[in-house]
């Protein structure tokens, strides 16, 4: 249905909603966003950004998820000074069609309380319903599905949630959590009248009112004091905002683009993810600071730890034209250590020989064995670290006098305590021809005999 007249707001470049008309601001509030806050309508605010880069006018129907129900808009974008302009012409309510159950276990058994994700046609949190204290946070309206459901179960489930990216449904699984409670977990898609999809419901119980309260204890615990108060929320805004602009390139939401484009999005978003859960495992800082951590040792292959990271990092080197060299495919060195935690330590080693080379330059990862342990070196042509400072380094928030480069001080003290509670070290020593060279060792896995 036409409007009699439009509804219009002035949006940032960098997405905040400056001024809005009462009725998109209470939609804007409704999904989550607050006044001076980012657009919290992901798909107004991948139109905004597009008009933004684009600096031209654009005009297309936009679905927007409003509780239960999905809004059509027809929105008009514009630039604006500095900033962009939308006018919704069209303003179209539409009732989701219920899917009834198709059995009875997917109902929450007595005594349990449901909570209940409603995620849009991206994959994009945009409601949250029941006792969601310590399982979601205000800061995750617009973050992805996986974002949200890597932070409650870790990577290591996220193999059951596949159906989710999928928009298959889920029957009734039980799940383990981080912090050792379960829950019972299932989900289906979210389909217009005409059976188009148009997001995903999950529904989530807990294993009595207790573990609730856990949860919530374990949440709030988990943060460190420093990091919880001054960097997560930091890092966190812009991670959630790289990966829904580059899950929605990727997919394609806002009109076709060249395949090799749509490939980088989606190395961005892979990316973006990784450094999110690393966050998380640094605002976690004072368990790995307690004696007696420990880590799930597997048996690695370094080679492959070293690819994996440079992939991740591909697109950051080639920003700067540094090359990274890897180790000889034939090379494969095993080690005993949790793969998780040598890939975050080595794309905290990548990502700083990037930053502090200059561009045009070589990063060379080398893995090799010796002494009983196994290693795997980063290697680069920046202006190296003075002997003085080789321990000074790996102290806590040390930034040895550099600032403004977006570090935190804190990557090379949580790479070495990790190093050391797999029972290995993680050093550094110059490297040939100038630059810095860090090793991190770990114990090797031994062939059978």
């Amino acid at each position: 249905m036409n409007l009699t007249r439009a509804i219009t707001c002035e949006v940032s470049s960098a997405g905040i909603l400056l001024r809005a008309d009462d009725a998109l601001q209470q939609l804007h509030i409704r999904a989550g966003g607050n006044l001076g806050g980012t657009l919290a309508c992901p798909a107004l605010l991948g139109l905004t950004q597009m008009v933004a880069g684009l600096r031209m006018r654009l005009a297309r129907p936009v679905c927007v998820a409003d509780g239960p129900n999905n809004l059509e808009l027809w929105v008009e974008a514009e630039p604006f000074n500095k900033d962009v302009k939308l006018s919704i012409l069209g303003w179209r309510k539409i009732h989701n069609v219920a899917v009834k159950p198709t059995s009875r276990d997917i109902w929450p058994d007595q005594g349990q309380e449901l909570v209940t994700l409603r995620f849009d046609q991206a994959l994009r949190l945009v409601d949250a319903c029941g006792p969601v204290e310590g399982i979601v946070k205000n800061t995750d309206f617009g973050s992805s599905a996986t974002v949200i459901l890597g932070r409650l179960f870790g990577p290591d489930a996220m193999p059951a949630f596949q159906n989710v990216e999928r928009f298959f449904p889920i029957s009734r699984r039980s799940v383990r959590t981080l912090n050792d409670a379960r829950m019972s977990v299932w989900g289906q898609a979210k389909r217009k009248g005409a059976g188009q999809i148009s997001g995903y419901t999950l529904s989530l119980t807990q294993h009595g009112k207790v573990e609730v309260a856990n949860f919530a204890q374990a949440d709030r615990s988990s943060s460190g004091a420093l990091f919880g108060k001054q960097l997560a929320p930091v890092l966190r805004q812009p991670l959630g905002r790289i990966i829904a602009n580059a899950e929605t390139m990727g997919s394609e939401l806002l009109g076709p683009i060249r395949e090799n484009y749509a490939s980088y999005a989606r190395d961005i978003a892979n990316a973006a993810r990784h450094l999110t859960a690393i966050v998380e495992d640094l605002s976690d800082l004072e368990a790995v600071e307690r004696p007696g951590f420990s880590t799930a040792p597997d048996d690695i292959e370094l080679g492959d730890v070293a690819r994996r990271a440079a992939g991740l990092l591909a697109l950051t080197a080639a920003d700067h034209s540094i090359t990274i060299s890897l180790p000889d495919a034939r090379a494969y060195v095993t080690a005993t250590a949790e793969y998780r935690r040598v890939l975050q330590i080595m794309l905290n080693l990548i990502t700083n020989a990037i930053r502090y080379s200059p561009d045009g330059t070589e990063v060379q990862v080398e893995v090799g064995a010796e002494d009983g342990f196994a290693y795997i070196s980063v290697s680069d042509q920046g202006a190296g670290v003075d002997v003085s400072n080789h321990e000074r380094i790996f102290a806590k928030f040390e930034r040895l006098g550099r600032t403004g480069d977006g570090g935190s001080g804190l990557g090379l003290y949580i790479s070495r305590r990790l190093a050391r509670a797999m029972g290995g070290d993680l050093t550094v020593a110059a490297a040939k021809g100038g630059g810095a060279k860090f090793t991190l060792r770990l114990p090797q896995q031994l062939p059978l005999v």
